[in-house]
């Protein structure tokens, strides 16, 4: 693939909204045939493209790449190759940041008002026609009114993702959190009690969910400020947001 074929594919990955991490070859040493500084390689999850002269390198950046997109961040890598080593450009293709909120209730309404007033895309969610509606979210990007799974289903989350669950109900809080749990994005938060909270993380459990993948769960959600009315915890919610997309943490 060509420099322009390559670019190309890059911008396409950005229009549609695909993450990935593009590689770029800074130095290599000899014994490495067909690997060479200026060689492009563009990992996604759907598929790569571009070539790095080696397909054990190619690999290696692809193991790395979910750590790369975790990051945020570019990097400079060496990997070690039985060859030689190769020193490598990786800088994460991320997708416009994304703020899902499940619930439209007093908190989700805030909550979606303050991340698009924050530059994200704004996408809600509500099983109820009275609650999901342009009326209430006037900014929101895309308003979904539907059964909370059947929603998820059809959205594509990414490591640009960021899902606020607010619901109404334990029932909906475990249906959003069990489609959500295994999926790449970058933040899931909770709103509720700890008991609550911990009520949903057991039935998980006891369903088979790894420890680890409910370690990921923002609950109690938003940074610690004292908040107490629905906006001042929509700003809670957005500030832990904004940590984790410019932190990644």
């Amino acid at each position: 693939m060509d420099k322009l074929a390559f670019f190309r594919q890059l911008l396409a990955a950005l229009e549609g909204q695909q993450p990935g991490v593009a590689a770029l070859v800074v130095k290599a040493e000899a014994g490495l045939p067909g690997v060479a500084p200026g060689n492009r390689f563009l990992w996604t999850p759907e598929g790569h493209y571009g070539s790095l002269g080696s397909a054990n390198l190619e690999a290696a950046v692809a193991e790395r790449a979910r750590e790369v997109l975790a990051g945020r961040r570019p990097r400079l890598d060496t990997i070690e190759l039985d060859e030689g080593s190769v020193t490598l450009f990786l800088e994460p293709v991320l997708p416009e940041p994304e703020v899902i909120v499940l619930g439209g209730g007093h908190v989700g309404q805030q909550v979606a008002a303050v991340a698009k007033l924050a530059g994200y895309l704004v996408t809600v969610i509500d099983d109820r026609p009275d609650f999901a509606n342009q009326a209430l979210f006037p900014t929101a990007d895309r308003i979904i009114c539907n059964n909370f799974t059947a929603a998820l289903q059809d959205i594509k989350i990414t490591a640009a993702t960021f899902i606020v669950i607010v619901t109404r109900g334990h029932r909906h809080d475990y249906d959003c959190l069990r489609a959500v749990i295994d999926s790449p994005a970058a933040y899931i938060g909770m709103i509720g009690s700890r008991r609550r909270v911990q009520g949903v993380k057991e039935r998980l459990l006891a369903e088979g969910v790894r420890e680890a993948a409910l370690e990921r769960i923002h609950a109690p959600i938003g940074l610690d400020i004292g908040a107490e009315t629905p906006a001042e915890i929509a700003v809670s919610i957005l500030a832990e947001i904004i940590r984790v997309y410019r932190r990644g943490a």
